[in-house]
């Protein structure tokens, strides 16, 4: 009868919970941080710098497209038409990217232009949008930080 053993339990998994733990101890109830946190410990931290450095790009980039695609929806009266102004901001966003050779931002760039335009329930998209970029940074820079300096991993390969 074979036995059960549970797999070890990595360091990277307890860098990522203890990037979350940091990340609301410092800002509760900071979704945006957690999840950038969560996604930026990687295997090495010249991964991590390049996840983070796309993740941060990535938001920055939706952040302001977001916001200049709903004034422009709100300023002239074109909120019937919201599919079509989030499809060609998605568009828009994936061209900027693949100009600019950060075809890895596409997504959490789509995903922030997204939650803006679609989203409309936030008091000032503007701040909400700012506030997404300033959590977004802080918990990239947690992450990097504990995969550098707490156990840190031995370098191997990068990914884009």
């Amino acid at each position: 009868m074979k036995t059960f053993e549970l797999p070890h339990m990595g360091s990277r998994n307890i860098k990522t919970a203890l990037s979350v733990l940091v990340c609301l101890i410092f800002w509760p109830n900071s979704l945006f941080a957690a999840i950038a946190a969560v996604i930026c410990v990687q295997g090495t931290v010249e991964n991590s710098l390049v996840i983070g450095i796309n993740r941060l790009i990535g938001t920055l980039l939706g952040g302001i497209l977001g916001i200049v695609f709903l004034y422009i929806a709100n300023g002239l009266n074109l909120q019937n038409f919201l599919p079509l102004i989030v499809s060609i901001g998605v568009l828009l966003i994936i061209y900027i990217c693949n100009i600019i050779k950060k075809p890895s931002a596409c997504s959490i760039s789509s995903i922030t232009l997204i939650s803006i335009l679609v989203s409309q329930s936030y008091n000032n998209p503007l701040m909400y949008s700012i506030r997404r970029i300033i959590e977004t940074a802080f918990g990239v820079i947690v992450a990097i930080l504990i995969n550098k300096y707490i156990h840190p991993p031995k370098e191997k390969n990068t990914i884009d």
